[in-house]
Protein backbone atom coordinates (compact mmCIF):
# COMPACT_ATOMS: atom_id res chain seq x y z
CA UNK A 1 0.00 0.00 0.00
CA UNK A 2 2.49 2.47 0.51
CA UNK A 3 4.20 1.81 -3.14
CA UNK A 4 0.88 2.73 -4.37
CA UNK A 5 0.52 5.50 -2.21
CA UNK A 6 3.78 7.07 -3.43
CA UNK A 7 3.09 5.88 -7.38
CA UNK A 8 -0.20 7.93 -6.95
CA UNK A 9 0.22 10.51 -4.46
CA UNK A 10 3.62 11.52 -5.03
CA UNK A 11 2.81 15.40 -4.76
CA UNK A 12 1.43 14.59 -0.92
CA UNK A 13 3.88 12.13 0.12
CA UNK A 14 7.44 12.96 1.50
CA UNK A 15 8.54 9.64 1.82
CA UNK A 16 7.77 5.82 2.99
CA UNK A 17 9.44 2.95 4.35
CA UNK A 18 8.10 -0.50 3.16
CA UNK A 19 9.00 -3.54 4.98
CA UNK A 20 8.97 -6.76 2.69
CA UNK A 21 6.62 -4.79 0.65
CA UNK A 22 6.79 -4.83 -3.10
CA UNK A 23 6.23 -2.00 -5.89
CA UNK A 24 4.83 -2.38 -8.93
CA UNK A 25 6.83 -3.74 -12.00
CA UNK A 26 4.81 -2.66 -14.97
CA UNK A 27 6.00 0.85 -15.08
CA UNK A 28 2.60 2.21 -16.64
CA UNK A 29 0.86 1.19 -12.95
CA UNK A 30 3.71 3.91 -11.14
CA UNK A 31 4.11 7.57 -12.60
CA UNK A 32 5.06 9.51 -9.79
CA UNK A 33 4.90 13.44 -10.38
CA UNK A 34 7.46 14.01 -8.39
CA UNK A 35 10.37 12.25 -6.23
CA UNK A 36 9.49 10.03 -2.76
CA UNK A 37 11.95 9.35 -0.54
CA UNK A 38 12.33 5.29 -0.07
CA UNK A 39 13.62 3.31 2.33
CA UNK A 40 12.95 -0.08 1.60
CA UNK A 41 14.06 -2.72 4.01
CA UNK A 42 13.72 -6.84 3.50
CA UNK A 43 15.50 -9.91 4.75
CA UNK A 44 17.44 -11.71 2.57
CA UNK A 45 16.33 -15.23 3.77
CA UNK A 46 12.51 -13.94 2.65
CA UNK A 47 12.45 -15.82 -0.56
CA UNK A 48 9.45 -14.03 -1.97
CA UNK A 49 10.27 -10.62 -1.18
CA UNK A 50 13.51 -10.26 -1.52
CA UNK A 51 14.16 -12.03 -5.02
CA UNK A 52 10.83 -10.84 -6.32
CA UNK A 53 8.34 -13.11 -8.47
CA UNK A 54 4.64 -13.67 -8.57
CA UNK A 55 3.18 -15.35 -5.50
CA UNK A 56 2.06 -13.39 -2.24
CA UNK A 57 2.72 -14.68 1.29
CA UNK A 58 -0.99 -15.15 3.37
CA UNK A 59 -1.94 -13.60 6.48
CA UNK A 60 -0.14 -15.71 8.94
CA UNK A 61 2.66 -16.47 6.95
CA UNK A 62 1.31 -19.74 5.13
CA UNK A 63 2.60 -18.84 1.26
CA UNK A 64 -0.80 -19.12 -0.75
CA UNK A 65 -0.08 -19.45 -4.73
CA UNK A 66 -2.16 -16.91 -6.90
CA UNK A 67 -2.63 -15.97 -10.25
CA UNK A 68 -0.64 -12.47 -9.45
CA UNK A 69 1.13 -10.22 -11.65
CA UNK A 70 4.62 -10.37 -11.19
CA UNK A 71 6.85 -7.92 -9.03
CA UNK A 72 9.74 -6.71 -8.46
CA UNK A 73 12.21 -8.15 -5.48
CA UNK A 74 13.91 -5.58 -2.95
CA UNK A 75 16.89 -4.88 -5.07
CA UNK A 76 14.73 -4.33 -8.52
CA UNK A 77 12.58 -2.14 -5.91
CA UNK A 78 14.98 0.75 -5.30
CA UNK A 79 16.17 0.60 -8.90
CA UNK A 80 12.78 0.95 -10.07
CA UNK A 81 12.37 3.79 -7.77
CA UNK A 82 15.72 5.48 -8.59
CA UNK A 83 14.67 5.82 -11.80
CA UNK A 84 12.02 7.40 -11.22
CA UNK A 85 13.26 9.79 -8.88
CA UNK A 86 16.57 10.73 -11.03
CA UNK A 87 18.43 9.13 -8.45
CA UNK A 88 22.36 7.40 -9.61
CA UNK A 89 25.43 6.11 -7.88
CA UNK A 90 24.50 3.37 -5.22
CA UNK A 91 27.06 2.35 -2.64
CA UNK A 92 26.37 -0.06 -0.23
CA UNK A 93 28.29 -0.64 3.17
CA UNK A 94 30.72 -3.17 2.88
CA UNK A 95 29.56 -4.44 6.53
CA UNK A 96 26.43 -4.53 8.22
CA UNK A 97 26.25 -1.42 9.94
CA UNK A 98 22.76 -1.64 11.75
CA UNK A 99 21.31 -3.99 14.23
CA UNK A 100 17.53 -4.19 13.06
CA UNK A 101 16.74 -8.11 14.36
CA UNK A 102 17.18 -9.89 17.23
CA UNK A 103 17.34 -12.78 15.33
CA UNK A 104 20.85 -12.74 14.72
CA UNK A 105 23.46 -11.12 17.28
CA UNK A 106 25.57 -8.04 16.51
CA UNK A 107 24.92 -5.95 13.16
CA UNK A 108 22.26 -7.36 10.87
CA UNK A 109 21.82 -4.85 7.96
CA UNK A 110 23.70 -3.47 5.04
CA UNK A 111 22.67 -0.21 3.77
CA UNK A 112 22.64 0.43 -0.11
CA UNK A 113 21.98 3.87 -0.57
CA UNK A 114 21.98 5.96 -3.77
CA UNK A 115 24.67 8.52 -3.51
CA UNK A 116 23.22 10.95 -6.30
CA UNK A 117 19.64 12.16 -5.42
CA UNK A 118 17.37 15.33 -6.49
CA UNK A 119 15.63 16.82 -3.68
CA UNK A 120 13.22 14.64 -1.71
CA UNK A 121 14.20 11.42 -4.07
CA UNK A 122 16.71 9.61 -1.63
CA UNK A 123 16.23 5.66 -2.11
CA UNK A 124 17.86 3.50 0.32
CA UNK A 125 17.76 -0.41 0.66
CA UNK A 126 18.48 -1.94 4.35
CA UNK A 127 19.24 -5.83 3.78
CA UNK A 128 18.77 -7.96 7.18
CA UNK A 129 21.61 -10.58 6.18
CA UNK A 130 19.76 -14.26 7.05
CA UNK A 131 16.39 -11.88 8.18
CA UNK A 132 13.31 -13.84 7.00
CA UNK A 133 9.40 -12.32 6.29
CA UNK A 134 8.78 -11.53 9.73
CA UNK A 135 12.09 -11.41 11.97
CA UNK A 136 11.80 -10.49 15.71
CA UNK A 137 13.17 -6.83 15.40
CA UNK A 138 15.33 -5.25 17.33
CA UNK A 139 14.50 -1.97 19.99
CA UNK A 140 16.87 -0.60 17.36
CA UNK A 141 14.19 -0.74 14.53
CA UNK A 142 11.63 1.54 14.60
CA UNK A 143 13.53 4.41 16.04
CA UNK A 144 15.91 4.42 13.19
CA UNK A 145 12.94 4.03 11.12
CA UNK A 146 11.49 7.26 12.29
CA UNK A 147 15.02 9.03 12.25
CA UNK A 148 15.12 8.02 8.32
CA UNK A 149 11.63 9.75 7.73
CA UNK A 150 12.30 12.80 9.33
CA UNK A 151 15.62 13.05 7.92
CA UNK A 152 13.90 13.15 4.53
CA UNK A 153 10.53 15.81 4.34
CA UNK A 154 9.45 16.85 1.16
CA UNK A 155 11.17 19.85 0.10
Amino acid sequence: MAYRMACQSAELIAGIASFAGMTFLDPSRCQPVQPVNILHICGTADELSYSGGADIIGMFGGLIRANTPQFPGALQTIQLWAGHNGASGPVTDPVPTLDLTTDRPGLDTAVTRYANCPPGGAVELWTINGGGHIPTLSAEFSPLVIDWLFAHPKP
